[in-house]
């Protein structure tokens, strides 16, 4: 090495120079910034992007989930939790006494979406901003799965069954 490489004084022109470029090209070429500033303008998310989860309804107005408990055997972070119960009158067996999701433990992975086999989980409500204050609030409830859609979208399941 020589003694101007051993100063870095090349390395340092050149982080200056791609720094340099940089501020100028956001300071001229505003339209192009990939910064957003993100509480006045948001984001346009792609159609397969995994928010929060919610609970999907039948016409009749029923849960569509059986309790099969294959979302919480392939959930990698644990953070399903089903007790199922028994319906004598329905043609359905069993029905979810109770539904919880732990959004702090969940990795957002879509594993439990793509194992249920009668579309009753859903991540497509668009929610992403999860902060909040206390912790009980990141577990979502059966009531709070049913109610958690976004706007326009509706309770009932359409589409893939």
């Amino acid at each position: 090495m020589t003694f101007v490489e051993r100063l870095y004084l090349p390395a340092i022109l050149q982080g200056m120079l791609i720094t340099g470029w940089h501020f100028v090209k956001n300071i001229f070429f505003m339209d192009r910034r990939m910064t957003i500033e993100f509480p006045e303008k948001k984001k346009t998310l792609p159609p397969g992007y995994r928010a929060e989860h919610r609970l999907m309804l039948r016409e009749d107005g029923n849960v569509r989930c059986t309790a099969c408990m294959l979302c919480a055997t392939v959930c990698p972070a644990r953070c399903i939790e089903i007790e199922a119960e028994d319906v004598g009158d329905n043609k359905i067996e069993k029905r979810p006494k109770n539904f919880t999701i732990n959004e702090l433990r969940c990795v957002f992975c879509g594993l439990c979406v793509e194992a249920c086999p009668c579309d009753a989980i859903r991540m497509d409500t668009g929610k992403f901003e999860n902060a909040t204050f206390d912790r009980r609030t990141a577990i979502y409830d059966i009531k709070k799965l049913i109610n958690n859609q976004a706007e326009g979208q509706s309770q009932l399941s359409q589409g893939l069954y």
